[in-house]
Formats: structure tokens, C-alpha cells, sequence
């Protein structure tokens, strides 16, 4: 398996970089090699391996990730984003590989945004990005993409929305039970309400918690969280 992270800009830093590779160290039992795709390296942990962005495909924040599917995928790959926390194992996620397709998320906490059309401004749907597996030849997806970047980019709020209404017959999604959201929750029956008191979601028996919206709305005085969401999520890094 190899497994991978992207870090673009001064949002992360190589402490998000090792704090991954730590949690993957724990929670996958396997062969891996990781992989860190990075405009800056400084302080990234010997044993990961460092794989250049090309600059010149002039993108900003997390378009970034499309430039995971310029080249063909040979062998089980597996994205985690830097803000995710891995509670437990994850060794068979390797199982969740298919080839040719793209697996990804449900959020399943977001039961108003299944199944909807595409509607602008927003694109609202209920895909996140924040894992993702996948096996075999995607750049056409990037291909898409970057012939028409601009529009894309301003089209959409990220790639989430690109995927899920450009190509989605090539995603699959993670089973129930696997993924939560520490600000949005677990699934309809658990999940926060824009407009409700924000009250951070933990479970322990999910595998992996992500941190999606961390320090992205508060910066515009909405809804979002901070630092202070990791509180009590040491003990899965050290």
C-alpha cells in the first residue's frame, strides 16, 4: 500500500506531516511506503518520501489533491488528509481498493444533501475528500479538470463538489461505521444543524475522526474549529 499526504502553503506544517506518518505507524499492520507530496520538506521525518509538486500547474489550497491522479496508480493508494486523527486500525483499508474506481467518503451527517442536483452557488452534495483509496488510471479526472482549471476553481468550493458531479460514476464510498466528522458527526440520526450550538462529536470505535472546516469558517466568523477541537486526541499521535 502506499499511502499519502499533500501538504501546499502555510495552512499545515511538517508537524502535521509526522503527526500522520506517527498514527499510520500505529494503525497499519502492513508493507506501506508513505508519501508526502510538498512545495517545502523542512522537517519532514526522514522516512518519509518526499515527492515535489510541480509549481507550475499554478493551483491554490486543496485543488492540489487532483494532481494525485496525473499519474497512473500501479498498487493500492490510500490519501489521508493532515488534519485527520486515526483512532484505530486501518490495515484493511487495503480491502477497500477496487480497481478503477475511487473510494471516498459518504458523509453520511449530512442526510439533507443527499442526492441533490447540482445547484449553484455551493454545489451542496454529501462527498468529503479527506480519505481516499483507489487503484488504477485517473487522469482523465485530471485531465478534465486542468483543461478547464479556472473554471472549475471558480465554479465549485472544492474538489469534492468536482468529483461528485463530474464523475461520479467512478466513486464508491467507505461503509458506515468507518469515518466521522469531529464537527459535523456520524451519520442522520447524530449530526450538527448549521444555525445549532457547535458540539463536537468523539467515538471512539469509529477509525478515523476527520477535521473538516478546521480553521477554515472561523477565519470568516462562521462555524468552524480550532486547535482546541484536538483536545483529548493526543494519545493517537504519541
Amino acid at each position: 500500500m502506499e499511502i499519502v499526504c499533500l501538504k501546499w502553503g502555510e495552512k499545515f506544517s511538517h508537524k502535521h506531516v509526522n503527526r500522520l506518518y506517527r498514527m499510520v505507524c500505529k494503525n497499519y499492520k502492513d508493507n506501506f511506503n508513505f508519501v508526502c507530496y510538498t512545495e517545502n520538506s523542512s522537517h519532514i521525518d526522514k522516512n518519509i518520501e518526499i515527492r515535489n509538486l510541480d509549481l507550475s500547474d499554478d493551483l491554490e489550497k486543496w485543488w492540489w489533491k487532483l494532481t494525485l491522479f496525473k499519474e497512473i496508480a500501479d498498487k493500492p493508494t490510500m490519501f489521508l488528509d493532515l488534519d485527520v486523527v486515526i483512532q484505530n486500525d486501518i490495515t484493511h483499508y487495503r480491502d477497500y481498493c477496487v480497481n478503477n474506481k475511487i473510494r471516498t467518503i459518504k458523509a453520511y451527517w449530512k442526510p439533507h444533501a443527499a442526492n441533490l442536483p447540482p445547484i449553484s452557488p455551493g454545489f451542496n452534495m454529501d462527498l468529503n475528500s479527506s480519505v481516499i483509496v483507489w487503484k488504477g488510471d485517473f487522469t482523465n479526472v485530471w485531465k478534465h479538470f486542468y483543461d478547464n482549471a479556472d473554471y472549475f476553481m471558480c465554479l465549485y468550493m472544492g474538489i469534492d463538489s468536482y468529483l461528485y458531479f463530474n464523475h461520479n460514476k467512478l466513486l464508491q464510498y467507505f461503509p458506515r461505521g468507518e469515518i466521522y466528522s469531529r464537527l459535523h458527526g456520524m451519520d442522520e440520526n447524530k449530526y450538527w444543524n448549521e444555525g445549532q450550538r457547535v458540539s463536537l462529536f468523539y467515538d471512539r470505535e469509529y477509525n478515523i475522526c476527520i477535521f473538516n472546516k478546521w480553521k477554515m469558517d472561523k477565519i470568516f466568523g462562521g462555524a468552524g474549529i480550532d486547535d482546541d477541537a484536538y483536545e483529548g486526541f493526543e494519545k493517537y499521535w504519541r
